[in-house]
C-alpha cells in the first residue's frame, strides 16, 4: 500500500506541473512587459519537475500579486514602463501550493535614472504549512550522508501530510534585497540582485524543517543567502529568450564542539522562450535546466534526476481607467 501511495504521489506532482514561479521565487520577466505605472495585478501559475524522480522535489504554486508603481517622474498612471524606469514600488500577494499558503508585503524603490539602474526591496512573507512541515536532518551524521537521504522527493512524498510525521505550523520570513540591471540599446536585460532572508518557523521539531517554495531544509530560526543573476533577449515583439541562474545557502550552527546544522547549499540554472501577447498582458515561459548541490555527500542520486523542466504562465489586469488619471 505504501508503495502504491508513493508512486500516486508520483504521478500526481507530475501531472499537476503539467496542468500548471521561475524556480519558486526567480525573475519576474513578465514584468518587464505588463507593468504599467500606477496599479498592477497579475495572476500565475508555476509548476516544474525533475526530468527523473529523484533529488528534486516537484514545486507547483499560484499567486495573485498587487503592486503599485508610483512614478517618480512626471508621468501618468497607466503610462508603460520607460527604458530606464524610477519608481516606488509597493507590494501585496496572497499565493498557496498544496503545502503551504499565506500572504506577503513589501516596498521597494529605484530611485535613479541611471543604466544600469539600482532597487532595493524589502518583505515581509507569513504562510501556514497544511500539515506538511516534516523534521529533517541538517547535519552529516558519522558521515553516513543522512542529509542525502532526508533530502529528496522520496522522503518528502512518503511523509508529507501524514499527522504522525507532518504538522501543521506557522512561518515567517523578513525578505531584504537588492538588485541591479542592465538594459542595452536593443532591449536586452542583464541583471544580479541579492537577498538576505531571515525565517522563522513555530515548529517543535528540535529547530529542524523545510521550505518548500525553495526546496532546501532549514533551522525554525535561519538565516538564507539568495544569489541570483539573469538575462532577457528580446527576438520579436512577442518572442524573447530568457536565462536566469539561483543560489541558496542557509545558515550553520555549532553547539558544544559538534555542529549541529550544516550550511547546505544548491544552485539551479534554466533558460528558454518567453512568450507575450495582448501588449504583454499575457504571458508563458517554458525553461529547462539542471539544479546541483553544493557538496557531493549531500547528493543522492544519478546525474539524471538533477535536469529539470518548469513551466509558468502570468495574466495582468487591464485598467484602462489609470490613463485617464494624472498624478
Amino acid at each position: 500500500m505504501k508503495q502504491t501511495s508513493r508512486t500516486f504521489a508520483k504521478i500526481l506532482f507530475s501531472l499537476a506541473f503539467v496542468a500548471n514561479l521561475a524556480v519558486a521565487a526567480g525573475f519576474d520577466q513578465s514584468a518587464q512587459n505588463g507593468f504599467r505605472y500606477g496599479p498592477n495585478l497579475s495572476w500565475s501559475f508555476v509548476g516544474n519537475t525533475p526530468f527523473v524522480w529523484g533529488q528534486w522535489y516537484p514545486q507547483l504554486m499560484g499567486n495573485l500579486h498587487y503592486t503599485w508603481l508610483e512614478p517618480l517622474d512626471e508621468l501618468s498612471y497607466g503610462d508603460p514602463m520607460e527604458r530606464t524606469p524610477t519608481y516606488l514600488k509597493m507590494e501585496a500577494a496572497i499565493e498557496a501550493s498544496p503545502f503551504y499558503g499565506g500572504y506577503q508585503v513589501g516596498l521597494g524603490i529605484r530611485p535613479f535614472k541611471t543604466n544600469p539602474q539600482v532597487e532595493v526591496n524589502v518583505v515581509y512573507e507569513s504562510f501556514l504549512y497544511f500539515y506538511s512541515n516534516l523534521e529533517m536532518v541538517n547535519a552529516d551524521v558519522a558521515g553516513e550522508g543522512r542529509i542525502a537521504e532526508s533530502w529528496n522527493a522520496d522522503y518528502i512524498a512518503d511523509n508529507v501530510w501524514q499527522s504522525e510525521a507532518a504538522t501543521f505550523d506557522y512561518a515567517q520570513l523578513f525578505d531584504m534585497g537588492v538588485s541591479l540591471e542592465y538594459i542595452f540599446a536593443g532591449g536586452s536585460l542583464l541583471g544580479a540582485s541579492m537577498h538576505y532572508i531571515l525565517s522563522d518557523i513555530s515548529t517543535d521539531f528540535s529547530g529542524k524543517s523545510y521550505d518548500y517554495k525553495r526546496n532546501i531544509p532549514v533551522f525554525s530560526r535561519d538565516f538564507l543567502i539568495e544569489v541570483m543573476t539573469y538575462g532577457r533577449v528580446p527576438l520579436t515583439e512577442h518572442f524573447a529568450l530568457m536565462l536566469e541562474t539561483i543560489y541558496y545557502r542557509t545558515g550553520y550552527l555549532r553547539s558544544g564542539g559538534s555542529v549541529e546544522k550544516e550550511a547546505l547549499s544548491y544552485g539551479t540554472m534554466m533558460g528558454g522562450p518567453h512568450f507575450s501577447w495582448n501588449k504583454g498582458l499575457q504571458n508563458i515561459t517554458l525553461e529547462v535546466g539542471a539544479m546541483k548541490r553544493g557538496r557531493d555527500r549531500f547528493y543522492d542520486g544519478s546525474l539524471a534526476q538533477q535536469f529539470l523542466v518548469q513551466l509558468e504562465y502570468q495574466g495582468y489586469v487591464s485598467f484602462p481607467f489609470s490613463r485617464h488619471f494624472t498624478k
